[in-house]
């Protein structure tokens, strides 16, 4: 087997080490008036290769949306709930791109302790990719039950940024299938050391920041498994166009609701007057219950072929990373259109119960954002909008720090 193939939002939110800050401040650039306005949102992505050269998975990174600022640590959950909801709800990565035009394998999505230990870590399920563990995880009871228990259903770990044989975190090796050693620094001594150890612990190894071919080779060489740097593959960065803002009280109020355990139809009757949560929710149904696409009638429908833990984990992000207010005219005419439809639908006597109602919205509803939301358009890794990140020095790692 290939290893490789109200508000709720504060108590969401973690502290995780992400991106590399590119001005060297330490800090992360403010975010301006312009991050949460504007047509599109950003994130960016980089793949990692096998020993043939295949592309098995592909690590999303953070990008801000309206400047190409530094990232840093204080960030912590915002920047991971981010990425996932501009690539993948957003962007449609995993619902939108053949594999065959552009593989895109698994994906790694970089998380510290804070964002593991909430709700958002479920999203990034088995079939969709691998949990990196960022090297300022402290490792402590509490993190090892959270671990045993995701992986005890199927959930998948990698170890990112190893670079000493005595870090803490080889202890969570029984729950872990990837090592992700940091190549850069490091000689051939240690990297054989590292190697050792990672295959010794049942690890695949992943070298990652591979600066050129010469240490891909040499690599090899020495028995690393698969590899990620500017040596293999640029990360490019993309602009998809956004979906429009959700409204703050509501994302809150039905993550608050699910953590309570509220039914998905009680959830629904809520959810389901909302348009742009209608169209995310649809997506994420599209990610992780895509054979109930089909015969789902209502949105309750939507809500129960998802796991409750998954549902819970995409309510957290969305409380996170859906508030903007993108699109916010075109929000309030497809709130205004769907409730003139359920006027004119009481009117003509064509509503006889709330399960008649939320069907009929839910089909309105549908109709509205077919018709109201722009299309998809293009593969986003043909776009013209997905540009190569430029090799500015040894202080910008090729294999750069991800919040997804």
């Amino acid at each position: 087997m290939s290893p490789l193939e109200a508000s709720g939002r504060a108590s969401v939110n973690g502290v995780s080490s992400l991106d590399h800050d590119t001005a060297g401040t330490g800090f992360a650039a403010a975010p301006t008036e312009r991050e949460h306005v504007g047509t599109h949102v950003r994130y960016a992505h980089q793949p990692i290769v096998d020993r043939s050269g295949k592309v098995v998975a592909t690590e999303l990174l953070f990008r801000w949306n309206a400047s190409d600022g530094g990232v840093g640590p204080e960030l912590g959950s915002y920047a991971t709930a981010a990425v996932l909801s501009n690539a993948l709800i957003d962007g449609e990565l995993l619902t939108g791109v053949t594999p065959a035009e552009h593989p895109i394998g698994d994906l790694l999505v970089n998380m510290d302790a804070g964002c593991l230990m909430s709700p958002i870590a479920e999203a990034l399920t088995p079939d969709v990719g691998v949990i990196e563990l960022l090297e300022t995880v402290s490792v402590d009871d509490a993190l090892i039950d959270r671990i045993r228990d995701l992986h005890g259903r199927g959930y998948r770990f990698a170890l990112d940024d190893l670079v000493r044989l005595d870090d803490p975190r080889w202890a969570l090796a029984p729950w872990v299938q990837f090592a992700k050693i940091d190549v850069p620094g490091l000689d051939a001594v240690d990297l054989q050391a590292l190697i050792r150890k990672a295959h010794q612990l049942g690890l695949a190894v992943i070298a990652e920041k591979v600066e050129d071919a010469a240490t891909w080779q040499q690599l090899k060489l020495m028995g690393a498994d698969y590899f990620q740097g500017y040596g293999v593959a640029r990360p490019a960065t993309v602009a998809v166009r956004a979906l429009p803002g959700c409204d703050s009280r509501l994302t809150g109020q039905l993550y608050l609701l699910a953590c309570a355990g509220v039914s998905e139809s009680s959830m629904a009757l809520l959810a389901g007057r909302h348009p742009a949560l209608v169209a995310r929710l649809l997506r994420i149904q599209a990610i992780h219950a895509p054979q109930y696409a089909v015969v789902s009638e209502s949105l309750t429908d939507v809500m129960l072929s998802l796991p409750r833990a998954v549902l819970l984990a995409w309510l957290a992000i969305l409380n996170i990373a859906a508030v903007h207010g993108r699109d916010r005219e075109l929000a309030t005419l497809l709130r205004g259109e769907l409730s003139e439809t359920h006027q004119r639908l009481r009117r003509d006597g064509r509503v006889r119960s709330p399960l008649d109602l939320e069907k009929l919205s839910f089909c309105i509803c549908k109709q509205l954002l077919r018709m109201r939301l722009a299309p998809r358009g293009e593969n986003p890794f043909k776009r013209s909008s997905s540009v190569p990140e430029k090799h500015t020095g040894v202080g910008d790692a090729s294999s750069e720090k991800a919040a997804a």
